[in-house]
């Protein structure tokens, strides 16, 4: 089926899935561009490792469009009034800065520097790697006139994290690399308790929050076809990863190599729920990295 959007691209029909809720958002379906090939796009992958440093990578930029204002959530507005959404970043607005008012300075920065940057000038974008959020703003890799990509700014600054749901698989590994260089140099969000890594106890007061966890892998599971990563002695209380069966697909050998993972330490990010203990839900393979034991 072929349809117009204002980029003039041509979609598929594909679920939506976001690591932003605790739930798969696969009810409503939402339009993807079709990747060159379909197959990389989806993504049967490996496990990701934080210490990989691949050389430097970013985003084919073929399209360019106009800028014509950016709301307050960091939303870019064009010409032909398509709204995009900066693909692969979880970022801090201004209702973060009314509730935590040291994340505000944070705010203030990348609000500047994305009006610097982008308000009111032509910026190009990744078309093959396109596609639509559930609230119909188009996702995308931008680069602006200067040819610097938007989103490795912002995670050099760290103004915002990785979300691994809103972008495509080749280009998380270059911004989780990033993203890991500003936290270790503690830049932007991350010399703020708020935004710290959190380790696998003491979870019972950071639910219903995206977060980012590390920790050693105590017993794995796999109870009808759900796979369990659990993080202690008992699985009803303490931290725990869940793969459910049909998010098994996008991962090697479906997920079954996660079961021989245990005395491994990795890190998560994800939407944290309570579920027989603090959980996280994983839905595709870039969210979980494999760390250094050394």
């Amino acid at each position: 089926m072929q349809l117009e959007i204002p980029l003039k691209v041509e979609i598929l029909l594909l679920p939506y899935y976001d690591e932003t809720m605790p739930t798969l958002k696969a009810s409503i379906p939402r339009l993807f561009l079709l990747s060159l090939p379909l197959y990389g796009w989806l993504s049967f992958g490996e496990p990701v490792s934080a210490q990989e440093t691949p050389p430097s990578f970013e985003p084919a930029f073929d399209k360019r469009v106009k800028v014509t204002a950016i709301t307050t959530a960091h939303h870019l507005r064009l010409a032909d009034d398509t709204t995009i959404k900066l693909a692969g970043l979880l970022l801090p607005t201004q209702q973060d800065c009314e509730r935590l008012a040291v994340v505000c300075p944070v705010v203030e920065q990348l609000t500047s520097y994305l009006a610097t940057t982008l308000d009111q000038q032509q910026i190009y974008i990744a078309s093959n790697t396109l596609n639509l959020d559930r609230n119909d703003r188009l996702l995308a890799q931008v680069k602006n006139k200067e040819s610097n990509w938007i989103q490795k700014g912002i995670l050099q600054q760290g103004y915002g994290r990785v979300i691994t749901t809103t972008a495509h698989p080749t280009d998380l590994k270059e911004m989780l690399r990033i993203e890991d260089q500003a936290r270790v140099a503690q830049k932007g969000i991350w010399h703020l308790k708020a935004f710290q890594v959190l380790k696998t106890d003491n979870l019972n007061t950071k639910t219903d929050r995206f977060q980012i966890i590390e920790g050693t892998i105590q017993k794995t599971a796999e109870v009808r076809g759900t796979v369990y990563l659990n993080f202690g002695q008992d699985w009803r209380k303490d931290f725990t990863i869940k793969l459910e069966k049909n998010h098994r697909t996008s991962f090697v050998n479906k997920g079954k190599n996660l079961l021989e993972m245990v005395g491994k330490r990795v890190r998560i990010r994800g939407w944290l729920f309570w579920e027989n203990g603090p959980m996280i839900s994983l839905y595709t393979p870039e969210q979980l990295e494999f760390l250094s034991t050394e």
